[in-house]
């Protein structure tokens, strides 16, 4: 089991959900999957600059059965070879699927998992200390915990991120809220407890005061920019990092948000996305539904004024 600095070491810089990618039929495409893996390891998202994860929102899980999911944690861990860092999301209404996904992530291999509160009942206190202690007592392996009160109707409180920090497995915290001052003051408290992923946009700050890393959707086509904007805030160029988030991953945040008011789930840019730049993304299954022809040249207008190279003609 490694220390909390082994795996400040490894949950670092961007952290990356990787899409599922599906035939036209909506069945698995392996394939795809591990090939967009390995562009993003050829892109210089590997241990120590990056970071992925499988199955999560951005994997459309979802929409993936169990066993799914695990045979694109097992395609994902796979193709990485262990030039990456990659994390398993084992969300689920069902504390029994979780464990399952969970013992399974570390059978293959994975570096941690990712876990949220189960969803739907809205949780107590005690409920999500007992969901993690069940978890932490499944493996020996790190565990993320992911803040979900959008999805969940749940906030972790400093007292529950104070008790879930005393958990053995329980090492790092994808973290958002919905008060700017919890979301930072948190940081400032826990960051020498946990590796703290932004997962709010204010990736600059969370730096600054201690986080390791940032969820960021645009890696899936140009891990380049994200890798290197991230080695610029560890080189303390603070004000350019900004002024570069703010000209590229701002931009991209706003098409995300306007795209998510049209349709549920998150995949549906990043596999337009991929299309646009040459690669396979492959279609998304229902209820999100793919990109129509207008939005997707509003994409594609906006990949080229931001910068991101192969954009096709």
């Amino acid at each position: 089991m490694p220390d909390i600095e082994q795996v400040k070491a490894i949950v670092r810089g961007p952290m990356l959900p990787v899409i599922t990618s599906f035939h036209d039929d909506l069945s698995l495409d392996t394939d795809t999957i591990q090939d967009n893996v390995r562009y993003l390891v050829d892109g210089g998202l590997v241990r120590g600059k990056g970071a992925m994860l499988a199955v999560g929102a951005g994997g459309d899980f979802p929409m993936l059965s169990t066993e799914e999911r695990k045979r694109v944690a097992e395609a994902v861990v796979e193709a990485a070879g262990g030039q990456a860092t990659v994390f398993i999301g084992v969300q689920h209404t069902h504390p029994a699927v979780c464990r399952e996904l969970a013992e399974h992530a570390q059978a293959i291999g994975a570096d941690g998992i990712q876990a949220s509160p189960t969803y739907y009942y809205e949780p107590s206190d005690a409920d999500v200390l007992a969901f993690f202690q069940m978890l932490s007592d499944a493996v020996s392996m790190p565990i993320m915990v992911y803040n979900t009160p959008w999805l969940v109707g749940y906030d972790l409180s400093f007292e529950m991120l104070d008790a879930l920090a005393d958990m053995e497995q329980v090492m790092a915290l994808k973290w958002a809220c919905d008060n700017v001052h919890v979301f930072l003051r948190a940081i400032e408290l826990f960051a020498g407890r946990l590796a703290i992923v932004d997962n709010l946009g204010l990736t600059v700050m969370a730096h600054m005061m201690g986080a390791t890393g940032w969820i960021t959707h645009l890696a899936n086509i140009w891990p380049e920019h994200e890798v290197a904007l991230w080695e610029q805030m560890d080189a303390g160029d603070y004000v350019g990092a900004q002024a570069e988030f703010q000209r590229v991953n701002w931009r991209w945040l706003d098409f995300r948000g306007k795209m998510a008011r049209l349709t549920g789930g998150e995949a549906n840019v990043i596999k337009a996305a991929y299309g646009l730049v040459g690669r396979r993304g492959g279609k998304v299954r229902p209820p999100t539904r793919d990109m129509s022809p207008e939005h997707r040249a509003e994409l594609k207008a906006l990949l080229q004024e931001i910068g991101v190279p192969g954009v096709l003609a």
